[in-house]
């Protein structure tokens, strides 16, 4: 069996069913065995899915842009906090990393770049990937309390798509009121199971955002982003949060069409939807609900100052100029073709460009217009 499988079994005989999302936790971080602390490709071309940044640097060039007016709204600092969580391969960091040093000299020289990383296996090839760094510039830490000055973050906080792979209760709604999804084990093998809410904080989710799932209709909640955001916004002396993930707001992400709601599984890249099956050997993922993050947010003590979609973003932020030219044009040049391919997967609507959004929240300097979410003028 599974050795994954044989923990899972033990508790539930200990135990009685478990929480989805206690499910989820262990399916994807239980220490060696979960999804993402064993050993193995995750991401990329070998592993089960891609990220922004796999598909080309000026993802990491155009958020370095964005880093950069950032700290220039923190006043230009000489000291100041860059707090990736959740890295993946490093290949995020390594093309900012880079963006900053090439293009932004004053705002590198006093930059300290923090990593937190719940992955012994992904923190084995972020410095593997970045070794070519100045020491002291770049460090992995477990949480905030490690990070900027003592803990105290005068600076910027980001993940890209971090918030997804937060563990999520599971709800359904039946005639006879709202439940919750456990796991339990039957006849050798996990099954889901209906119970009572395991928190009242699940119907107040509902409440608060005026939300009425039909019957028979199945839908995530991630109060982990919760408990995450309020940790964020005590640590975060003065800066920013800027969060991309995949999502939409609450009307549109628990909408009637949705009666299975969104969680989804990843292996080999091929998508399937039994989070149960071949536990501990593939990504489980749901989409993010960017109405609770912007409420969260805001009441936490974080101000949000920007939403909008992954396409508009970069392209706010100029990634088409940053495309390089061929030089004569009509002469072909396949580097460019290549990036042109790559920028249009970030972007078009049917890649990654309208399911992708992009949250900022602020807090302390005042009321910033950020340049990923300001339209430029045309004439």
């Amino acid at each position: 069996m599974n050795p994954l499988l044989e923990k899972l079994n033990e508790i539930i005989k200990t135990k009685g069913p478990i929480t989805f999302k206690d499910f989820m936790q262990m399916a994807l971080y239980y220490p060696g065995l979960g999804y993402y602390t064993s050993p193995g490709e995750k991401i990329g071309p070998r592993g089960d899915f891609y990220t922004s940044s796999d598909v080309h640097p000026l993802f990491g060039t155009m958020l370095a842009r964005q880093f950069y007016q950032m700290w220039e709204y923190l006043g230009k600092p000489q000291s100041w906090a860059l707090v990736e969580w959740g890295a993946g391969k490093g290949l995020l960091a390594l093309h900012i990393l880079e963006a900053l040093g090439t293009s932004f000299p004053l705002a590198w020289k006093g930059l300290h770049y923090y990593i937190i990383e719940a992955s012994p296996e992904m923190i084995k090839k972020q410095k593997e990937l970045l070794t070519s760094f100045p020491q002291g510039k770049l460090s992995w830490v477990n949480n905030l309390s490690e990070a900027g000055d003592n803990g105290h973050i005068k600076g910027i906080i980001f993940g890209n798509e971090l918030v997804d792979a937060f563990p999520v209760h599971r709800v359904r709604q039946t005639n006879s009121g709202l439940k919750e999804i456990y796991v339990n084990w039957d006849e050798g093998k996990l099954v889901e199971v209906e119970g009572e809410l395991s928190t009242p904080l699940l119907e107040e989710y509902f409440q608060t955002f005026g939300i009425k799932l039909v019957p028979g209709q199945t839908a995530e909640v991630n109060l982990a982003a919760r408990e995450w955001l309020r940790e964020v916004a005590t640590k975060l002396e003065q800066g920013f949060v800027l969060l991309i993930d995949y999502g939409m707001e609450s009307p549109e992400l628990y909408h009637p069409s949705r009666m299975e709601g969104t969680l989804r599984c990843f292996r080999q890249h091929r998508l399937n939807n039994n989070p149960l099956n071949n536990v501990g050997q593939q990504d489980i993922t749901a989409h993010v609900d960017f109405s609770a993050l912007t409420h969260w947010g805001r009441e936490a003590g974080l101000q949000p100052v920007g939403y909008t979609t992954q396409m508009d973003f970069l392209l706010n932020l100029g990634i088409l100029e940053a495309i390089p030219r061929s030089k004569p044009e009509y002469v072909f040049d396949e580097k460019a073709t290549r990036t042109v391919m790559a920028v249009k997967k970030l972007l078009l609507p049917e890649g990654m460009g309208r399911v992708f959004k992009v949250l900022a929240f602020a807090k302390g300097v005042g009321k910033p217009d950020l340049l990923g979410f300001v339209k430029k003028k045309t004439d």
